[in-house]
């Protein structure tokens, strides 16, 4: 037979606001019960919140003007914001050609940036910086077909085709407007489509955006006349908050420089070489506090006298945080000692948690005859969510450290959970009580005097 969920229960209130690193047994605590403190129900295991409005994606440098061109046109200076190639650590920002607006014949005077030859290491991209896994991405752009005065005629008079990939989404192949005005040897004046668009579904935190000139050697005048793009912008349609991912089961941490992705130590390195050098800023929207599940903590008491039984009877909260990130960066932390980052973690959060908890409180425990009784503890826990930047930010935005981790541990506001349980002993239990006292048997006959003192 089940027990009954509830009989007398107790909630203590917990603001956590200890100055110590590990809590330690013998804080006070108030006990109060009641049915009305098990109303609120715990967060973790929940089903994910309701997505999100659109909001506008960071397109860093998306109007193609830093550097600022200077002399004569094309100008081949690398591209701030952009990588060309790899995003591995060998990418540049160079190997693209960019036209200013009086040259570009954008009818809106934008700069526009031309893609080179058919392959992944002439390949243009960024990443979408503050877009996550599971975001719905909509790029828009503007295109035309190159206008270079290496660009023939016949080059352009079909238009040119190039493809356009978002991390997680389909490569999308396009092809500009046909141009059957271009002369040779002329800087053209170009057929430009504005509000181009492509809309795809993010598999990774900062999904690469990636253009790339489809253009066949054989007309691209040795990558010097290919496809033209302007004006990129994009928004967003953040997925849901999912609060069903275990502490155990957290993402892993990630770190990038400019556009590459960088092994996490190396951005570690970075942060934790100086206080100042890192800012750490938490997803507001991705960071919660919630409750674990309810567990037994420690045993099940069980009355087999005839008398209403009253115990004090201690209970044990004991936890750890959570974290991948290397022993260098102190978080979580678990010594005296105060790393550079758990600095940054503490100014950008406005807490100082404490990553290992051990606290102990009293209960007065009163359990009816023929009746269990056991403790149920919910801890309450807090999930942040974030990213250490380098900062001051990098003039260049290239060469900027990016990190992004996930932290799991004993919230500073959320009150500990406790529940005292009692109901009718399990049928076991009641034959456990029921049984005969241990005993030895009697050294002589049952019908024997009993014999003297010896």
């Amino acid at each position: 037979m089940k027990r009954p969920y509830i009989r007398h229960i107790g909630h203590v209130r917990d603001t956590r606001a200890w100055p110590a690193a590990v809590r330690t047994s013998g804080v006070a605590a108030s006990l109060c019960l009641g049915l009305a403190a098990a109303a609120a129900p715990a967060h973790a295991g929940s089903a994910p919140d309701t997505a999100y409005a659109p909001v506008q994606v960071n397109v860093i440098n998306g109007e193609f003007t830093q550097p600022p061109i200077t002399g004569n046109e094309p100008n081949w200076a690398a591209v701030q914001g952009w990588s060309v190639g790899s995003t591995n650590g060998s990418g540049t920002g160079s190997g693209v050609a960019r036209y200013s607006g009086a040259n570009s014949g954008h009818p809106a005077g934008k700069t526009a940036v031309m893609l080179r030859y058919p392959l992944p290491n002439y390949a243009f991209k960024q990443r979408l910086r503050g877009v996550r896994p599971g975001a719905q991405v909509s790029v828009t752009f503007d295109d035309s077909p190159g206008i270079a005065t290496n660009c023939t005629p016949a080059s352009v008079a079909d238009g040119q085709s190039y493809t356009v990939e978002g991390a997680g989404g389909a490569v999308s192949t396009r092809t500009t407007a046909p141009d059957p005005d271009k002369k040779a040897n002329t800087l053209g004046k170009g057929v430009w489509r504005a509000g181009q668009t492509y809309t795809f579904t993010a598999s990774e935190y900062e999904p690469l955006l990636t253009f790339t000139s489809q253009v066949p050697n054989s007309a691209n005048a040795n990558g010097y006349c290919g496809p033209l793009i302007a004006s990129v912008r994009a928004t967003q349609v953040p997925p849901p908050v999912d609060k069903t991912i275990p502490k155990t089961a957290l993402p892993s941490s990630l770190a990038f420089y400019g556009n590459d992705s960088r092994p996490v130590a190396d951005a570690v390195n970075y942060c934790a070489g100086g206080a100042g050098r890192c800012a750490f800023t938490p997803d507001k929207d991705y960071s919660y506090s919630y409750y674990e599940p309810a567990q037994v903590n420690s045993d099940t008491y069980i009355n087999c006298t005839r008398n209403v039984l009253k115990r004090a009877r201690p209970v044990t909260f004991a936890g750890r945080s959570y974290g991948d990130l290397p022993a260098n960066a102190g978080l979580p932390g678990g010594g005296t000692t105060v790393s550079n980052m758990a600095q940054q973690f503490s100014a950008g959060t406005g807490t100082s948690p404490d990553w290992t908890t051990t606290n102990t409180r009293n209960v007065t425990e009163v359990v009816q005859p023929s009746e269990a009784s056991w403790i149920e503890t919910q801890a309450g826990r807090q999930r942040t969510e974030g990213w250490f930047t380098q900062t001051p930010p990098a003039a260049d935005p290239n060469f900027e450290w990016r990190l992004y981790t996930v932290l799991d541990y004993a919230a500073t506001t959320l009150s500990d959970r406790v529940y005292q349980r009692t109901g009718p002993m399990t049928p076991a239990e009641k034959l456990r009580c029921q049984s005969d006292r241990p005993s030895s048997p009697t050294p002589v006959a049952a019908g024997d005097p009993a014999g003297a003192i010896r």
